[in-house]
């Protein structure tokens, strides 16, 4: 047990974190659309995949820093 312990303090490995600026359009906000006026059945519809596609482009860039993180 004390060999394993005594080897793994012989490594001369080192970690080097770089700080990279995240790029402005990753941090915008992601802001949908108002509803129509009247809102119907159809626009509705229309609507709720309007937000689901600003759903997706958060979670595009939200995918992005993280990935700039790594």
């Amino acid at each position: 047990m004390f060999l394993v312990i005594l080897l793994t303090a012989c490594t001369k490995e080192q970690k080097v974190y770089i700080n990279r600026p995240i790029s402005e359009s990753l941090l915008t906000d992601c802001l949908p659309a108002l509803p129509p006026k009247p809102l119907t059945f159809a626009s509705s519809l229309k609507y709720n995949e309007h937000l689901l596609n600003v759903i997706e482009k958060c979670n595009q860039d939200k995918r992005a820093i993280r990935a700039l993180n790594q």
